[in-house]
C-alpha cells in the first residue's frame, strides 16, 4: 500500500512538471514513510511513496523498472494472488530479482500489455511508462478500493493518489457548483467528479493511455457481464464459504504484523473467524464508547471470546473524539462528511500502533443486502399489516421529534422516512435514503448551485443499476458503483493510510462479488434478515447472538461533540464573510444552525458538520 502521483508532458511548449513531483510526494508522505523513489524519462515523471508490505527490501523500491529498462510502474496495492502467478511465469522460465508483487505486475504488462490486468485479484493504482512509445498507461482496480485522480491542464496530464498531491503539481482550483451541490446532498461525491472543475476520478475497473494526443479512457472490467457469466455453483452456500475462506488466506500474505477489525457484526466476526483458521495467533481490534447508546464493544468481545483471538477494545469519550477531529479535516484532500470516519480515523490511528495490515468487514452490505435501505425496499415491494400502519401514521411521525441521538427519536426518524418513501418511484426512493438530511435542500445553502440538469443526471448516474435490474439486485448494483467507492472505500482509504495502515477486504474478492451477483436477489434478501446466505453460510463459526443481530451502521455521538467540546467551530460558522467567498449562502446557514440548536434538530447535526469539513478544506486549499 503506496502513494503515486506523476504527469506526462503532452505539449512540450507548456512548462514542465519539475520539482514539483517533490512536493507532491511530500503532499501523500503518510501513505508511504519507509520509501520514496521518482522516476522521469520522455514525457513522463512517476513519484512513489512506499509502504512497505511485501518484500521489504531496498528490491522492492518503487518506481520499478523491467530488466530490459523499457517499462517502469508506480504501483500503489496489493496482488493477493502473485504467488501463483510468479510460480507460473518462473515455470515458463521467468526470473525475478525481487519477491515483490509489483514486479510480478509489471512482468505480466511485459507480456500481455493491458489485457494483464484481468490476471490481477487485488486491489490497485497503478501507473506505467513505455520508454520505448514514450506513453503512460494508468489502471484502477475493478472495485474502487484504491483511489487515483487525473486532470489535464496546461498542456499536462496529471495523475496523484489524492488531490493534495494533484494539486502541488499544479491543478487547477475551482470548486465545482454541481459537485458542491452534490456534497451536501449526500456528504461525497460520486466519481468520476470531484470537487473541482478538470479533475476527476478514474472509475472502477478504467484504465487511461496518455500519448502525444492526449488522454483516452475505457473501461477494462465490467461487473454486470463478469457475474452473468459466472458459473452457478450447485450448492451457492458452500461455494460462498469456500471463495471466502480462500479470500481471507491469501490476504492474511504478509511480511509484516497483521490482523483484523471486529466490530461485533456479522460480515467483521466472518473475517475474524475465518482469518483464525488460518492464523493461530490472530489479534482482533474494536473501537467503542463511554455512552452505552453507542458501544457495541461486548458483541466484539463475545466474538473475540468465541473464536480465540488476542482481542484489543479502544473505549473512546467525548474528550479524544474532540482531539482528533481537527486532524481528520486536515486529512482531507477533498470534501467527505460521512460521520463515520472520525470513529473510524482513531480506530486506525489505534490499530496501526499494533500491526501495519488489517481485514475488515467492508463490502458485504453493499453485495449482499445488509443495510435498512435494502429491508426497507423488500417491504415497499410486499407491504404487510406493519408497513400499512407505518404508513397512515405518517402525520404522526412528520409531528414527533426525530433525531439519532437515542433509540426512541431514532425510531421516529426511521419510521418518518420510510412513510415519506412510501408513494415514491424505487430510484427516488433510493435517492431519498442515500440523502443524510430529508429537511435539507443542499441548492438552497449554495449561492449558485449550477446546472439543475447536470444534477439531475449526475443523480440518475447513480440510480441507473435501478432501472436496468428489475429484482432487488438492483439496489445492490447501484451500492456497488457508487455508496461502496465513493463513501465507504472513500472512508476506509482516507482514514487508514492517514496512519500509513493497510486495510483488506476479502469480501470484495472478484471471485467473491461476482458469485454474490450470480444469485437471485432471494438468496440474499429475507423479510426482517439481511445477508441470509451469509448467516446461513458461517452460522457454525460465529455465537448465536451475533448472527441474531441486527444491522447497525459505525455511529459516532456528534450531537453532543458539536454541542460541547466543538461548539466553538460550530460558532465559527457563522463568519459571513467567509462563507460568502466560499459559495455559500451565510442566510441559510443561520437557519441551519437554529434548527440544529432547537429541541427538535432531526439529522441537522450531519450538515453542521458537512459545513465544518468544507469550510476547513476550503480555507485550507482555496482561500
Amino acid at each position: 500500500m503506496c502513494g503515486i502521483a506523476g504527469s506526462y508532458q503532452i505539449d512540450t511548449s507548456k512548462p514542465a512538471t519539475g520539482d514539483r513531483i517533490a512536493a507532491a510526494l511530500r503532499c501523500i508522505a503518510h501513505r508511504g514513510p519507509d520509501d520514496e523513489g521518482v522516476y522521469k524519462a520522455g514525457r513522463a515523471v512517476l513519484g512513489h511513496r512506499r509502504l512497505s508490505i511485501i518484500d521489504t527490501s531496498s528490491a522492492g523500491h518503487q518506481p520499478f523498472t523491467d530488466d530490459g529498462g523499457r517499462y517502469t510502474i508506480a504501483f500503489n496495492g496489493e496482488v493477493f494472488n502473485f504467488q501463483e502467478l510468479r510460480a507460473k511465469l518462473e515455470a515458463q522460465g521467468h526470473r525475478f530479482r525481487s519477491h515483490s508483487d509489483t514486479e510480478v505486475a509489471l512482468r505480466l504488462f511485459t507480456l500481455k500489455g493491458p489485457s494483464f490486468l484481468h490476471d490481477l485479484n487485488g486491489f490497485f493504482a497503478l501507473a506505467i511508462h513505455d520508454k520505448e512509445q514514450d506513453e503512460l498507461f494508468l489502471a484502477r482496480d475493478r472495485f474502487g478500493v484504491k483511489p487515483l485522480l487525473w486532470c489535464e491542464h496546461d498542456g499536462r496530464f496529471l495523475f496523484a493518489s489524492e488531490m493534495h498531491a494533484l494539486l502541488a503539481l499544479g491543478a487547477p482550483r475551482e470548486v465545482d457548483p454541481v459537485s458542491l451541490r452534490m456534497y451536501f446532498t449526500h456528504y461525497y461525491i460520486p466519481a468520476p467528479f470531484s470537487m473541482l472543475q478538470g479533475v476527476y476520478k478514474l472509475k472502477p475497473g478504467h484504465a487511461i493511455t496518455v500519448g502525444l494526443r492526449g488522454a483516452k479512457a475505457d473501461r477494462w472490467y465490467h461487473a454486470e457481464e463478469a457475474a452473468a457469466n459466472t458459473h452457478h455453483a450447485s450448492d451457492p452456500t458452500e461455494r460462498l464459504r469456500e471463495l471466502m475462506d480462500d479470500a481471507v488466506r491469501i490476504r492474511l500474505i504478509s511480511d509484516v504484523p497483521i490482523g483484523t477489525f471486529l466490530s461485533g457484526g456479522l460480515d467483521s466476526s466472518i473475517v475474524s473467524a475465518l482469518a483464525k483458521r488460518h492464523k493461530t495467533d490472530l489479534r482482533t481490534f474494536s473501537i467503542g464508547y463511554n455512552d452505552a447508546y453507542y458501544d457495541e464493544t461486548p458483541y466484539a468481545e463475545a466474538v473475540a471470546k468465541h473464536v480465540g483471538t488476542q482481542h484489543t477494545t479502544f473505549t473512546l469519550g467525548n474528550e479524544e473524539l474532540a482531539a482528533n477531529y481537527d486532524a481528520l479535516l486536515r486529512s482531507m484532500d477533498e470534501p467527505f462528511a460521512d460521520q463515520s470516519a472520525l470513529p473510524s480515523y482513531i480506530l486506525n490511528k489505534r490499530t496501526r500502533e499494533h500491526v501495519t495490515v488489517a481485514l475488515s468487514g467492508d463490502g458485504a452490505d453493499e453485495i449482499f443486502g445488509g443495510y435498512r435501505k435494502h429491508q426497507a425496499e423488500l417491504r415497499m415491494t410486499d407491504p404487510g399489516l406493519v408497513e400499512l400502519l407505518a404508513s397512515i401514521g405518517a402525520p404522526l411521525w412528520r409531528m414527533l421529534p426525530k433525531s439519532r441521538n437515542n433509540p426512541l427519536t431514532d425510531r421516529v426518524r426511521q419510521l418518518d422516512r420510510f412513510a415519506r418513501s412510501a408513494h415514491l418511484s424505487a430510484e427516488q426512493r433510493y435517492l431519498l435514503l442515500a440523502s443524510w438530511d430529508d429537511e435539507l435542500d443542499a441548492a438552497s445553502l449554495i449561492a449558485a448551485s449550477g446546472s439543475e440538469a447536470e444534477f439531475a443526471q449526475r443523480r440518475g448516474m447513480m440510480t441507473a443499476p435501478i432501472r436496468n435490474h428489475k429484482d432487488l439486485n438492483g439496489l445492490l448494483w447501484a451500492d456497488l458503483h457508487t455508496v461502496l467507492v465513493d463513501d465507504m472505500l472513500r472512508k476506509v482509504d482516507l482514514t487508514s493510510m492517514a496512519h500509513a495502515l493497510e486495510v483488506r477486504t476479502p469480501f470484495l474478492d472478484m471471485r467473491v462479488v461476482e458469485h454474490a451477483f450470480s444469485l437471485p436477489a432471494s438468496k440474499k434478501f429475507q423479510r426482517g434478515s439481511g445477508k441470509s446466505i451469509l448467516r446461513h453460510a458461517f452460522k457454525d463459526l460465529l455465537p448465536q447472538v451475533t448472527l441474531a443481530r441486527a444491522k447497525r451502521g459505525f455511529e459516532v455521538p456528534l450531537t453532543p461533540l458539536l454541542k460541547g467540546p466543538l461548539s466553538e467551530m460550530v460558532d465559527r460558522l457563522i463568519e459571513t464573510d467567509l462563507l460568502v467567498a466560499a459559495g455559500l449562502r451565510s442566510s441559510e446557514v443561520d437557519r441551519l444552525l437554529i434548527r440544529f440548536r432547537s429541541a427538535d434538530p432531526g439529522s441537522s447535526q450531519a450538515t453542521v458538520h458537512a459545513l465544518i469539513v468544507y469550510m476547513a478544506w476550503w480555507k485550507r486549499h482555496m482561500a
